[in-house]
């Protein structure tokens, strides 16, 4: 079944180049609730980003596997989309680890004011497009 993976994730890339800052506020919020139950603010971001890391670099694998026993168009739809969605989250997430710090963000701007998840979002965009271009691959292998 031919499914047109690279048009759909054209289209959330549209949308992605508008939401890194709802996503950003996403990832601000987890923090928020981790450092409620009792951890300090900048070891919480450590946690966020070592829970991206490993979310980023499984979630592609886990979709692969996943993508030979989906038998709908609209399946394989409704996954990317959620794949795009957490992919995007856990890329932004992870890159922005590049940029600033824990510290950084919990106790002092140092010139940050949280712009480093923003672009940290916009990166996220090609290397989605990348990743539909190999799911289309092994799809057409399929």
């Amino acid at each position: 079944m031919k499914y047109n993976f690279l048009k759909s994730t054209l289209i959330f890339c549209v949308v992605g180049f508008f939401i890194p800052g709802f996503t950003a506020i996403l990832l601000l919020g987890t923090q928020m609730l981790i450092t409620k139950i009792g951890i300090e603010c900048s070891d919480s971001w450590i946690i966020i980003w070592f829970i991206t890391w490993i979310g980023m670099l499984l979630l592609p694998f886990l979709f692969i596997k996943n993508l030979k026993n989906i038998k709908t168009q609209q399946s394989i739809k409704t996954k990317l989309i959620l794949f795009n969605l957490l992919e995007y989250i856990f890329i932004q997430a992870s890159l922005a680890s590049f940029f600033t710090s824990g510290k950084t963000l919990c106790y002092g701007s140092d010139g940050q004011n949280g712009l480093e998840f923003a672009f940290a979002g916009w990166l996220a965009l090609p290397i989605l497009l990348i990743f539909s271009y190999i799911f289309k691959i092994l799809s057409d292998n399929k």
